[in-house]
């Protein structure tokens, strides 16, 4: 381990972890008692060594609880699944934003058929062995540049195994075990292109304004693909803010993994690598085929919209330190981020949840929400839910399994909105949205 690229604070942590190890306690009750301010035996110092490290055994490859009854966590706390979650407040008005007028809430119920239920579950029996063209821009969490060049890769979930590079506490050696074929073998990428530069591709989308075109706020699909309508010299315009992609023949109905990252070694945004787990491409909700809902190349073949996300060193570093995060995220640790959705209908997708509260299982260094402004990133420190937008970040994340758990207030009464079980990746954005799997994007 190279102990210079290592912070402090992340030292001490990997001491007391070690510390714990010798005790025979695991990792999941040593963050506990951490968490509720008991502090192992010091005098018990065998089996932890000078760089923190330990003989603990191996990582866990699947999530360990970390609660078994409401006891183990704290007073406003209670256990799900093994997972500490936040009760929720009086005043919590759990309910759905409607992004198809801009995110504004709607007085439609929230449907949460899909709750408890297993991903392979919720497919069911519907049909293996079609595939479609996926397509869409990549989504940015947060500022940075336009998302051009950046490569989307695809794997079968039964295919993706990152506990393959667990335990390797060397930072360099672990970025790139992570970043290697041993995780497991994408079988499609494809590289994000200038939305200006995609017609002769057939990436384009019919739309009814130009670029540089005013456009009515909030209405984005107004706009080229790859563009939103953003405030531009004082009113609102189509401006260019996203790359664009298409890759063909990507099985429907089926679990996939979806993996983000820069494409060249000297990319100037600083992309973290960014995970997507849970991706279905559903028979059931694929595109209505004709102009302005396809790309013009694929008008009339099957296609799904997906936009997958990535996220920039700015905003690594932004949230932390507005949350008050001394030092930023330590070296090696993760994020989990996304937005809480309902389960969609047969004639709707999957539409945010605002108000619901979020527990993650081995607990971050800091949780963060946002106001309701998709335009702006900065988390907003006296929020404790998730905006209308259903979004949230849990920062300072340490890999391995976790799982993310989610409550909210329904009819006045606590209720579970989503269970799910993530493996965070150094370094990298793991994206969480749940319970729903079937995204609706406005942009």
């Amino acid at each position: 381990m190279r102990i210079a690229q290592i912070s402090p604070n992340r030292l001490r942590r990997l001491a007391k972890i070690g510390l714990c190890a010798s005790l025979a306690l695991s990792l999941t009750a040593c963050l506990a008692k951490e968490e509720k301010g008991d502090t192992p035996d010091a005098s018990a110092t065998d089996g932890a060594t000078a760089d923190g490290t330990s003989d603990a055994g191996p990582a866990p490859t699947t999530f360990v609880p970390k609660c078994e009854t409401d006891a183990k966590c704290k007073s406003v706390e209670s256990c799900i699944e093994g997972v500490c979650v936040p009760n929720p407040g009086k005043d919590d008005k759990t309910q759905l934003g409607d992004p198809t007028e801009d995110n504004g809430p709607t007085s439609e119920a929230i449907n949460l058929e899909c709750v408890g239920k297993d991903l392979d579950e919720v497919i069911g029996s519907l049909p293996k062995g079609k595939k479609a063209t996926m397509w869409g821009r990549v989504d940015r969490f947060g500022g940075g540049p336009v998302t051009t060049d950046v490569e989307v890769a695809i794997f079968l979930a039964a295919d993706f195994h990152p506990e393959n590079c667990a335990g390797i506490e060397d930072p360099a050696d672990s970025q790139a075990c992570f970043a290697s074929d041993k995780v497991g073998k994408p079988f499609a990428t494809v590289i994000s292109l200038d939305p200006d530069a995609v017609a002769k591709k057939g990436w384009d989308v019919t739309r009814p304004k130009k670029a540089d075109e005013e456009c009515n706020k909030g209405k984005h699909l107004e706009c080229p693909h790859g563009y939103v309508c953003d405030k531009i010299d004082g009113f609102p315009k189509c401006g260019k803010g996203h790359g664009v992609f298409a890759v063909d023949d990507i099985p429907l109905n089926t679990r996939l993994v979806v993996r983000t990252r820069a494409s060249k070694a000297d990319d100037p945004a600083g992309w973290h690598d960014t995970y997507t787990y849970n991706v279905v491409l559903f028979s059931t909700h694929m595109d209505v085929k004709g102009a302005g809902t396809q790309p013009t190349g694929y008008e009339g073949k099957d296609t799904v919209l997906y936009n997958p996300t990535i996220v920039g060193e700015g905003q690594w570093q932004l949230v932390p330190s507005t949350i008050g995060i001394v030092g930023g995220i330590y070296e090696g640790d993760g994020v989990i981020g996304g937005r809480i959705r309902d389960c969609g209908t047969k004639d709707r997708r999957s539409w945010p949840i605002t108000d619901a509260r979020v527990g993650i299982g081995h607990p971050p260094e800091g949780m963060s929400y946002f106001n309701d402004s998709e335009l702006d990133p900065v988390p907003n420190k006296s929020r404790v839910t998730t905006n209308i937008v259903g979004r949230y970040a849990a920062v300072g994340v340490p890999p391995g399994p976790n799982r993310v758990a989610v409550r909210g207030k329904i009819a006045g009464k606590a209720t579970t909105l989503g269970v799910q079980d993530v493996y965070v990746i150094p370094n990298a954005l793991v994206i969480a949205s749940l319970p729903g799997y079937i995204p609706h994007w406005n942009k």
